[in-house]
């Protein structure tokens, strides 16, 4: 990862930034159970955040006003979205299926079976085709579908070397668009894998258990950068959002945050949100590529007993907004959102 050199100006900002707590431009309450995974949609500046208890996904516009509603979703986790923002693709564990969602409408176009007891959990898109996790209990795993094709197109199995014992988390990035990026969840130490599936098969190109001998345990979510050289990661510990080289897993920095890092966002400018389940600290930190200190930092929602969401993370396409996922002490979810969230004036 490349590492720009601060100004003197440029440092003063970042230290001010970092010794304070900045509130959410604006929150809304959200009609969740809880929460999977979010993504935004630049296109139709829409978000889209999926609730695995009520077995749907939910739809707000930019302020978090809720705009619609997919049900029949069981378990649904994963989330992904198509490069056009035509198509979201959520994995529905519970209904062993990848649903296709018309971004535009809110409405199911489409539904992939994978296979019955398969529990399809994360998604990604890389090489051509959509990848997904699935399994446990030692049958953890990683398949494809090709959206493209018009009959059946799934095909299990393709972690030959067998290496995650539950579903693991997936990602990739553009910058590197053969690759794709697991890590195992809530496991301690860390463990991760990088493939290549330029050919359409997963084949394993890098592992590592405990990476870097700095890796941690409990692994909340990963983000691959947009250059498609590193990930970084978010674990409970330690304390800061650890980012490791894709050719061999090798650590490659660091971004400091607080106690029990739970997610990771990556804009495609390289800037990085990495959040924290922190009662009485800061919960977003943002942070220039790069840069090992936060250049601001932030509370959710204004409640006081409001924590951030696992995995609760995620970008406007063009970094204009970041929007945030909560939950009080009273069950109630939040969406927050940090307009112009690296300006430190």
């Amino acid at each position: 990862m490349h590492r720009r050199t601060l100004t003197a100006a440029t440092a003063l900002a970042v230290l001010l930034g970092a010794g304070s707590a900045a509130a959410a431009d604006s929150s809304a309450i959200l009609p969740l159970k809880s929460t999977g995974d979010m993504v935004v949609d630049g296109v139709h500046h829409r978000v889209f955040i999926s609730d695995p208890a009520a077995g749907q996904v939910v739809v707000t516009d930019y302020a978090g006003t809720v705009v619609g509603t997919v049900g029949s979703l069981p378990g649904v986790h994963g989330l992904e979205l198509s490069p056009d923002s035509g198509t979201l693709y959520a994995a529905a564990h519970d209904a062993d299926a990848v649903v296709a969602i018309d971004t535009a409408t809110a409405t199911e176009s489409r539904r992939y079976s994978t296979g019955a007891g398969a529990g399809p959990a994360y998604v990604a898109l890389a090489g051509g085709k959509l990848w997904f996790s699935y399994g446990s209990s030692g049958d953890g795993n990683i398949g494809s579908l090709d959206p493209s094709a018009a009959g059946p197109a799934v095909i299990l199995g393709q972690d030959t070397d067998r290496t995650f014992y539950d579903a693991p988390i997936l990602d990739a990035a553009a910058g590197a668009p053969g690759t794709l990026v697991a890590g195992a969840p809530g496991q301690s130490p860390v463990e991760l894998a990088v493939y290549d599936v330029s050919s359409g098969a997963a084949s394993r190109t890098a592992y590592a258990f405990d990476p870097g001998d700095t890796g941690g345990g409990n692994l909340r979510d990963l983000a691959v950068t947009p250059d498609g050289q590193n990930v970084v990661t978010a674990s409970g510990a330690p304390y800061y959002q650890a980012v490791y080289r894709l050719t061999d897993l090798s650590a490659n920095g660091k971004y400091v945050t607080n106690t029990y890092p739970n997610a990771v966002d990556i804009a495609p400018n390289g800037d990085v949100a990495a959040g924290t389940d922190s009662s009485y600290d800061p919960d977003v930190h943002v942070f220039e590529q790069g840069v090992s200190t936060p250049v601001k930092q932030y509370e959710v929602s204004g409640d006081d007993s409001a924590l951030l969401a696992p995995a609760g993370l995620a970008w406007a396409p063009d970094a204009s907004r970041l929007f945030a996922i909560s939950e009080n002490d009273s069950d109630v979810y939040s969406l927050s959102v940090f307009d112009a969230a690296t300006k430190t004036e």
